[in-house]
């Protein structure tokens, strides 16, 4: 007859047919060391390997016990709740586990169980308590091998198997613990690398904004990783030109981050010669940069989407040439919005691209906005909109300002873009354009570059603690003060 494991016995260790017993399996993990480090199961002062029989059924197949008996190891016993609630692949070199014929009524215990060992994997034995080879499902990464209850010959050989597997799964464990171990430490080495490149790039931004009298910037820069592929610039050509630049690298992450650098050396505002300096025209300075880009041969950013201007600060004359970005926008000192529209290609894709220049007469009061297509993704969120979840997609509206009345995106378009995020082709005309429709634009209308910049950050912080997908945002304004 199959013995019985007593209700009221508890499930430490017990040893078949000896006398000594394997150590108590509760915190005494270092063999009564006060301080000392966990051992593993090898490692305890008896020789003996150990076995740990898990009960899932009610009673343990007599076969199993003379199997056991005879093997040079130790055994103790677990009720099933009692193995899941702790961990018997720490203190054992292999496992038995008892099952009933009928395993339907444990199957989810079961399946707990088989997870918590694949972490620690240790070969196992799945008995039967009938004559039947039990069929359970197990993970893949546990090696389970199963056996009729009633077959004691079996049931030893199957038993002297898996406990010589002990070394070879304690070998794998070692070099899984050595893996993680070395992958943390290289996700850690990354992560410093990543804040160490923020730094630097930010030390290429400039610290201050600089004024010029009456002519003041502002600037919200927001990027969605460490490092970005957004860059501006506000640089002093003489005492009366001021040179004013904002960029956007395809794609992300360090390679763009990388390239920004490079644009920030290659935008060059002014031409020496001959002891003398020559001011450079808007389009001259994307057209330089254009060949350098393309002379450069980059594979993972290819092309840059720039905007440059030229700013006299004495007769408040600005002259501007766009390269794939956004079209600016102008804000009067009456509160009217328009689209500044140049043509011109985006930077570093072809060598015939051509940048025209539009000049504009700043007065007291007035504002010019660059900015990134950062923005439009705010503002403009259509395209991401309808990817997301009908839920976030009414709680961003709510954020954004975007919804219509039936809580669906409400936008009079789309732009194209590439797979960075990039906007390949321009804007619709002005009289339609979707972001002079937007409520953030009525902001900038009414309450001026301040506010407007302020909403756009906040709105740029809650839509990305709600997991909406966001790209860079650069906003760059330049205000002259009234009178």
């Amino acid at each position: 007859m199959a013995g019985r494991l007593s209700p009221d016995e508890p499930p430490s260790a017990h040893v078949l047919g000896r006398t000594d017993k394997f150590p108590p399996q509760t915190s005494d993990r270092n063999n009564g060391e006060p301080g000392g480090s966990p051992r593993l199961p090898g490692e305890y002062l008896m020789a003996r390997p150990h076995i740990q029989v898990v009960l899932a059924a009610d009673s343990v197949p007599e076969s199993l016990r003379t199997a056991l008996q005879r093997t040079n190891a130790t055994a103790s016993f677990w009720p099933l709740a009692e193995a899941i609630r702790r961990d018997p692949a720490a203190l054992a070199d292999a496992l038995v586990i008892v099952v009933p014929a009928d395993t339907a009524a444990i199957s989810e215990p079961l399946r707990t169980l088989f997870d918590h060992l694949a972490e620690q994997p240790r070969a196992t034995l799945v008995v039967s308590d009938g004559d039947r080879v039990p069929a359970v499902e197990h993970p893949p990464a546990l090696p389970v091998v199963f056996g009729r209850g009633g077959d004691e010959q079996e049931l030893e050989i199957r038993l002297a198997t898996i406990l010589a597997m002990r070394s070879s799964f304690d070998s794998l464990h070692r070099g899984l613990l050595a893996n993680r171990r070395s992958g943390q430490s290289l996700a850690r080495q990354y992560m410093s690398q990543l804040r160490l490149a923020s730094r630097v790039q930010r030390e290429f931004l400039p610290e201050a904004l600089p004024r010029f009298g009456p002519v003041s910037f502002q600037v919200v820069f927001r990027p969605v990783d460490y490092v970005s592929g957004d860059i501006y610039d506000v640089r002093r050509l003489d005492e009366e030109h001021v040179g004013i630049a904002l960029a956007d690298a395809s794609g992300h992450g360090i390679p763009a981050a990388l390239l920004t650098v490079y644009i920030k050396r290659a935008l060059r505002g002014k031409e020496l010669a001959s002891g003398a300096y020559r001011i450079l025209t808007p389009a001259e300075v994307l057209a330089a940069l254009n060949a350098d880009i393309l002379e450069a041969d980059l594979s993972e950013c290819p092309f840059v989407a720039a905007v440059y201007a030229v700013l006299n600060i004495r007769t408040f004359e600005l002259s501007l040439a766009r390269g794939g970005a956004p079209y600016p926008l102008y804000r009067s000192a009456e509160g009217h919005v328009r689209l500044i529209e140049t043509l011109g290609g985006v930077v570093g894709v072809d060598p015939a691209t051509h940048f025209e220049i539009e000049t504009v007469e700043l007065r007291p009061g007035d504002t010019l906005l660059l900015y990134s297509d950062g923005l439009e993704r705010i503002v403009l969120p259509a395209s991401a909109a309808g990817r997301m979840p009908a839920s976030l997609r009414r709680a961003a509206g709510e954020v954004s300002g975007w919804a219509t009345t039936d809580g669906e995106a409400g936008v009079a378009g789309e732009l194209e873009v590439d797979s960075g995020g990039m906007a390949l082709a321009t804007l619709p005309d002005a009289a339609t354009a979707p972001i002079l429709q937007s409520e953030w634009c009525r902001t900038l209308e009414s309450q001026g570059p301040a506010a407007a910049l302020d909403q756009l950050s906040c709105r740029q912080r809650a839509l990305r603690r709600m997991g909406y997908p966001l790209d860079d945002l650069t906003a760059l304004a330049v205000q002259i003060d009234p009178d």
